[in-house]
């Protein structure tokens, strides 16, 4: 029997109140102590990780493997007809972003929390008489998303930073967690334009402080566009080019009209 989205969303209904951002005890929910380069959410870690030369030896099909696997974002077109969806998505992916950075989450943490919202929002219609929806919807993703990725994350109320319009009790989150995953059938580890990034760079050999330099201003670059809509129609292999080939061009103009001719 099919959900109703109305009835669904109902019950998780959350007012919206007053609350404190000071932080708590027990600030954190440790997720992984062992190797943990994060501290309150931000990134205590200056050095670079090293590739070992066994990181290199990728299969030859492997980028077969990920282009088999990378999928249209097929919410694209129903932005393009529904503004209030486009705009209640644009604002709940430039919030999750904006917590993204708040807590020094990794470039792939936002980008998989983006991911899970377009996917779910494609199942469940935007509902413009119920605006919380589509926060509730962003904080049940990012936190799916950092818990996936992140080896700390915050509290579910703690997450609830950066002007957020309504405040939700963890309970309410985490049931809309469930009708996520159970929307997404639990596939979590989608191909993004992430992953074909650090498969390139791995096949250009590029290693320690060249390497990670270089994937950040990617990550950079694409996490400064993923909240428009616009981009949404171009598959995960195509940004990834295209934000490799803007980060080549910011270094070093000359290097691609040089390559050409």
């Amino acid at each position: 029997m099919a959900l109703n989205s109305s009835f669904v969303f109902d019950a998780l209904y959350c007012l919206e109140e007053n609350w404190e951002e000071e932080p708590r005890e027990g600030y954190f929910v440790e997720v992984e102590e062992e190797g943990s380069c994060y501290n309150h959410g931000i990134n205590q870690s200056n050095s670079f990780p090293t590739l070992l030369d066994q990181d290199l030896s990728w299969e030859g099909d492997e980028l077969s493997s990920l282009l088999s696997k990378e999928e249209q974002n097929l919410l694209y077109d129903s932005l393009q007809s529904n503004g209030n969806l486009a705009g209640a998505r644009r604002e709940a992916v430039e919030w999750m972003l904006k917590v993204n950075a708040h807590y020094s989450f990794s470039a792939l943490t936002a980008v998989l929390a983006v991911n899970y919202l377009d996917r779910f929002l494609l199942t469940f219609p935007f509902q413009s008489e119920k605006p919380w929806m589509s926060q509730l919807a962003a904080i049940a993703c990012l936190s799916l998303a950092a818990k996936v990725e992140e080896t700390q994350v915050p509290l579910l109320l703690d997450l609830q930073v950066e002007e957020s319009r309504y405040v939700f009790e963890p309970k309410t989150i985490q049931r809309m967690e469930i009708l996520v995953l159970s929307t997404l059938q639990w596939k979590m580890n989608p191909v993004t334009p992430l992953s074909f990034l650090d498969y390139i760079a791995r096949r250009l050999g590029l290693k320690d402080h060249l390497c990670w330099e270089f994937l950040r201003r990617c990550d950079r670059t694409l996490i400064s566009v993923i909240s428009d809509s616009r981009f949404m129609c171009y598959l995960p292999s195509v940004m990834a080019t295209a934000t490799m080939l803007h980060v080549v061009d910011c270094v070093e103009p000359n290097l691609r009209m040089n390559a050409v001719s």
